[in-house]
C-alpha cells in the first residue's frame, strides 16, 4: 500500500491523461476527400517533436511520484518476476498479433483496403528508409512513456480508486485501456477496437509481472513492424503518385 495515494495531484494527472488528452487526440482524425501528404522532412519533425511530446508526459508522471516518494518498482521500473503466471500471456499475444498481420495482408483487395486507410488515416507513417531512425525513436519513445502513463500510473490510480470493489483488476485494466484507444481514434474504429485489446493485454502482463519491461518491448516491437510494413506496402503508391504529379 501507498500512502497518501490517490493524491489530488493524481486526480488532476488522470483526468488529463484518461478523459482530456484521449478526447483531444480523438478530434483530430483526419476529415474530408482530401488526403494529406507529408515530405519525408516534415515525417521526421513530427517523429521528433512527438518522442518529445511523449517523453514530457512520462517525466510528469515519473516526476510526481518521486516527489511522493513512491517506489519506482511500484510504477513497474523494475525487473519481472512471477515468470509462470504470465508467460503464456505475452506468447498469445504475439501469436494473435502475427495471426491478425497475416490475414490483414493475406489478399490484394485487404492489402488495398489496409493501405487506404493507411493513406487516409496516417499519412505520416514512414514509407522510405531515410525515416526510419527517427520512426524508431518515436516507437521507443512511445514504447517508453506511453506505457508508465497508461499502464504504470493509470492502472495504479484506477487500482486504488476502486479498491474494495468486486472488480477491481479488471476496472484497473479497462479503464486506461480504453482512454489509451480513444486516443488512437485518428487511426478509425476498427483500429480502435484492436488496440483497445492490445492493451489489456499489456495491462495484465503489467499486473501479472509486476514490471513495465515486457510491454515496453512488445509495444515498440508492435509500432516498429507497423511502420517496417508501410515502407514496403506504401512505398510502391507514393511513387506512383509522385510520377502522376510530374506528369501533371
Amino acid at each position: 500500500m501507498m500512502d497518501n495515494f490517490p493524491h489530488w495531484v493524481d486526480h488532476i494527472i488522470a483526468f488529463v491523461f484518461c478523459i482530456a488528452l484521449p478526447l483531444y487526440a480523438a478530434r483530430q482524425r483526419t476529415k474530408g476527400p482530401n488526403l494529406i501528404h507529408f515530405s519525408s522532412h516534415q515525417k521526421k519533425q513530427i517523429y521528433i517533436s512527438g518522442s518529445f511530446s511523449l517523453f514530457v508526459m512520462g517525466a510528469i508522471v515519473v516526476s510526481v511520484w518521486l516527489v511522493f516518494s513512491r517506489s519506482l518498482a511500484e510504477l513497474g521500473l523494475t525487473q519481472p518476476g512471477n515468470f509462470r503466471s504470465w508467460w503464456w500471456l505475452a506468447i498469445i499475444f504475439v501469436f494473435v498479433y502475427l495471426f491478425d498481420t497475416v490475414i490483414t495482408l493475406s489478399s490484394k483487395k485487404s492489402i488495398d483496403e489496409t493501405v487506404d486507410n493507411w493513406k487516409k488515416r496516417t499519412p505520416f507513417l514512414p514509407t522510405k528508409k531515410s525515416e526510419l531512425p527517427e520512426y524508431f525513436l518515436l516507437c521507443f519513445s512511445a514504447g517508453i512513456f506511453e506505457e508508465i502513463v497508461y499502464r504504470g500510473y493509470l492502472i495504479n490510480y484506477c487500482w486504488y480508486l476502486f479498491e474494495g470493489y468486486k472488480y477491481q483488476q479488471m476496472i484497473a485494466v479497462v479503464l486506461p485501456s480504453l482512454a489509451f484507444s480513444v486516443a488512437h481514434f485518428y487511426q478509425g474504429a476498427k483500429a480502435v477496437l484492436k488496440i483497445f485489446f492490445l492493451a489489456v493485454f499489456f495491462g495484465y502482463l503489467f499486473i501479472y509481472s509486476g514490471s513495465l519491461l515486457i510491454v515496453m518491448i512488445l509495444h515498440f516491437l508492435v509500432d516498429a513492424v507497423g511502420g517496417l510494413l508501410t515502407i514496403k506496402y506504401m512505398k510502391e503508391v507514393h511513387q506512383h503518385d509522385d510520377e502522376n504529379n510530374f506528369l501533371q
